[in-house]
């Protein structure tokens, strides 16, 4: 809202004045008002209109506001911006409330011409946090996604838009004459709401303002959306990542202890749980602990020989088979006996989260998982710890069924024809199981590969059908222990099948349970044939039995495998169903996961196509702008250019710097998608290294660091020029960055007769040892975001260079000591990525 004198007459009351106009932010027909060239930072810049017509300015402030808004993907940092990019411009007092993932409202940024009151913002929301059910205010804002006005409050209506007292006393010293609220919206849904408050009595606003209010929050809109999808993506992937580690420790896992250490490890993170336990439950109800961390002793001893009724929240699990969220410990004893208060007490405060490890209609065990404190929800973590019990869940019942087939084994061990029989099931097993693990992206291959399996070990022939999008079962892989015979003629007939045929397969997916004919004469023969081709396949075949098992996963049919054995093999027994359920169960596994892995290869080329598609598309205005600042110092020339100058020299390290950071982002889609390309020629690596530290002067004169330089003579070899100054750019600027008031040195020298080595070494922070292994990882930083920019991709993308060159580069570094990132480069001709 800009300044402007204020009218003379008595201003209404709120019963004699409008009511809060609600503005809809889609208007596009009113020019913004004219804005003097802006400068991003505090609350205390000055910046003020001049002039209500002047679009100059006001274009000015725009596209400088979206250039700052645009530079950070990260959503508090763009908040933060876009409250200081209010103040004192729009408002005296700006403040940013955002709707959470759980609908309720944060005010996560505020901004005051007055630094010492922005704390006082704040209080305002803490003291009562915003209802998305009142009427009004912000509240209506997220609501509607439309704009509201107050163009002038009364001192005396001040009372009626707090609703305690202390918020009273706090919006008196901020102070409020007239209200702008504006929403931020994004693909159509509303992200928060932008408050511009100004408390001066010549604060009356105009349309013009409303006009800028709007554009800035369309603006700062599309950069939030962008930072939550990048934060979204990101956490998608690690969700991902975290669940495809956990299902390979699991597959690894052949007893319950093991089970539960895999879903241990996978427990303590930043943020995560603090306590955790894998509780198993006898058949008798009682619970025994397989692994646990973060309970002391004598709580797990506490534990062990209770019924699961007996233990608050795991009998709730237990009785309505669903997982149990207690967000605070309060929840959690809520109705809990007396006699049972001292063993949750042992159990430590905070929130808990129970899931029943359930396999089909049976309870395994139970999942436990403690916070410290009072902790919500999301649907995002309820969805992850949820696949985690499914898969610990599949993992202790193929434990149990290992567990079974060694008992078995050794019981069967005195009768040799009973224990080869074992044996071969097993190993078919694990056999199936290896291949359904290591082959993700390409399910056909694999079930093909077990199909030949089964029909090699298990049976005379295999079949393994999948149930198509239009319902219907359809043979995806088949084989004959005889290669050259084609056995896809069994499989599951078209719908013009013989109405009261036998037919094991269909029956199967029909009702979801095992069909088994142990005995296959010619009667059962004579009803499942669907005509001549059909009777002639069976008789040439001749199947003496038949086991048909439905792959189920999460309450649904995916498919039916089928085993039959002819003359010479054995025919299929009882234990031969247990095997072939298990199996089926493993397919259904890997089906998830090959579902999962699509899922998170196709999240990945997403991620990596929007990098590169931004990263070009942010190019182009880039290059514009720079060729702009360029005539624009040459049109300054001598004259009048003393205080100008040294401006533009500022906005241009500014856009060299984004420049900088577009180049990293292309890099990474480049190497992600590989078409990292090298173009080796004669260099000298000395002189390499001399130039890149003289055109690196000013950056270390500002960090305060000496720098020197030692290399005895040319070091000539066969590299990518470009590369190599990008690679020694990024050593050096980090040494500068984390090294700074120390000196540097930087030494290059041969390394023996067919390589050279480059070394850079300084003085500064150092690196901890458990931050190493991740150092050269995308979007990974061994320090915090908040002392040290960048994207975390200088060390990643010179690791890649390097590699692609035929290198190595190392690092030794300690807390405190500094570090030397040291390159060895082949002096023959690079490899091309």
């Amino acid at each position: 809202m800009s300044r402007r004198p204020s009218s003379s007459s008595r201003p209404a009351s709120v019963d004699e004045r409008e009511p809060a106009r609600s503005v809809s932010p889609e208007r596009e027909d009113v020019c913004p008002p004219r804005v003097p060239e802006a400068q991003a930072g505090g609350a205390g810049r000055a910046v003020r209109l001049r002039g209500s017509d002047d679009a100059e300015e006001r274009i000015a402030f725009l596209s400088s506001a979206g250039e700052l808004l645009s530079s950070s993907l990260e959503s508090g940092t763009v908040l933060q911006r876009l409250a200081e990019l209010a103040v004192p411009l729009l408002a005296d007092w700006c403040a940013v409330d955002v709707l959470s993932a759980d609908g309720r409202v944060e005010r996560l940024a505020a901004a005051h011409r007055s630094p010492d009151k922005v704390a006082l913002v704040h209080a305002l929301s803490r003291l009562q946090p915003p209802d998305l059910k009142a009427p009004g205010g912000v509240p209506e804002v997220l609501r509607t996604g439309k704009a509201a006005l107050l163009p002038e409050v009364l001192e005396a209506v001040v009372p009626g838009l707090v609703h305690t007292e202390a918020q009273l006393e706090v919006a008196r010293r901020l102070g409020i004459r007239a209200v702008l609220i504006v929403p931020l919206l994004a693909r159509g849904r509303v992200l928060g709401a932008l408050s511009l408050v100004r408390g001066e009595e010549d604060a009356l606003p105009g349309a013009a303002d409303l006009e800028l209010a709007l554009e800035l929050a369309r603006r700062a809109s599309l950069s939030l959306d962008n930072a939550l999808l990048y934060a979204e993506a990101r956490s998608v992937q690690r969700r991902t990542e975290r669940l495809q580690a956990v299902t390979a420790a699991l597959s690894r896992a052949a007893t319950a202890e093991d089970v539960a250490e895999a879903l241990m490890h996978e427990a303590p993170r930043p943020g995560g749980p603090a306590r955790g336990a894998v509780l198993g439950m006898l058949e008798d109800g009682r619970l025994h602990v397989l692994g646990s961390f973060g309970y002391p002793p004598e709580t797990l001893d506490a534990l062990r020989g209770l019924w699961a009724d007996q233990v608050p929240g795991v009998d709730r699990a237990l009785e309505r088979l669903e997982p149990q969220w207690l967000p605070s410990h309060e929840a959690l004893m809520r109705d809990v006996p007396a006699s049972v208060r001292a063993v949750v007490e042992r159990m430590g405060q905070g929130a808990r989260a129970v899931l029943p490890l359930r396999v089909e209609h049976r309870v395994r065990g139970f999942l436990l998982w403690a916070w410290e404190g009072a902790h919500d929800f999301l649907a995002e973590e309820r969805g992850f710890l949820g696949a985690l019990a499914q898969q610990g869940a599949q993992a202790l019942e193929r434990a149990a069924l290992y567990e079974a087939l060694r008992e078995r084994g050794g019981k069967l061990h005195l009768a040799l024809e009973a224990g080869k029989e074992a044996e071969e099931r097993l190993f078919f097993l694990l056999e199936a199981s290896r291949a359904l693990a290591e082959h993700l992206d390409d399910v056909e291959w694999t079930l093909e590969h077990v199909a030949r399996l089964a029909a090699r070990n298990a049976a005379t022939y295999c079949l393994v059908e999948l149930v198509g999008a239009d319902g219907v079962l359809r043979c995806v892989a088949a084989s004959h222990r005889e290669p050259e015979r084609d056995v896809s003629g069994l499989a599951s007939p078209p719908p013009s099948w013989v109405e009261g045929a036998l037919h094991p397969a269909r029956e199967c997916f029909l009702s979801g349970e095992t069909r088994f004919l142990p005995e296959v004469g010619p009667e059962l023969r004579e009803r499942m044939c669907q005509g001549p081709e059909h009777r002639a396949l069976l008789e040439a075949l001749n199947p003496h039995s038949l086991l048909a098992v439905p792959v189920r996963m999460r309450g649904r049919t995916l498919g039916v495998i089928t085993l039959g054995t002819a003359a010479p093999c054995r025919r299929l027994v009882t234990p031969d169903v247990g095997m072939a359920e298990e199996l089926a169960r493993r397919v259904a596994v890997a089906l998830e996961n090959a579902s999962l892995y699509r899922d998170a290869q196709a999240a990945v080329r997403l991620r990596d196509e929007f990098l590169s598609v931004a990263s070009h598309e942010l190019k182009t205005p880039l290059t514009s702008l720079k060729l702009q600042h360029g005539l624009i110092d040459r049109a300054l020339g001598a004259a009048g250019g003393d205080k100008v100058r040294p401006r533009l020299a500022t906005a241009m390290r500014q856009v060299q710097r984004l420049s900088a950071l577009v180049d990293s982002l292309l890099d990474v889609s480049r190497i992600s998608l590989g078409r990292l390309t090298l173009e080796p020629a004669e260099v000298d690596l000395g002189q390499a290294v001399r130039d890149a530290v003289e055109r690196l002067e000013e950056v270390f004169i500002q960090a305060g660091c000496s720098v020197r330089v030692d290399v005895p003579g040319p070091l000539p070899g066969q590299w990518d020029s470009l590369r190599l100054d990008q690679v020694l750019v990024n050593l050096l600027t980090n040494a500068a960055k984390y090294g700074a008031g120390r000196p540097v040195l930087v030494e290059a020298a041969f390394d023996g007769e067919e390589s050279v080595r480059v070394s850079v070494r300084d003085e500064g922070i150092g690196i901890s040892a458990e931050d190493l292994p991740r150092l050269f990882r995308r979007f990974e930083r061994a320090v915090s975001e908040r002392h040290y920019g960048g994207l975390g991709l200088g060390l990643y993308i010179s690791r890649q260079i390097v590699d692609a060159m035929g290198g190595r580069i190392e690092v030794e570094s300690r807390p405190g000591l500094g570090s030397m990132f040291t390159v060895c480069l082949p002096r023959g001709r690079a490899v091309a990525r």
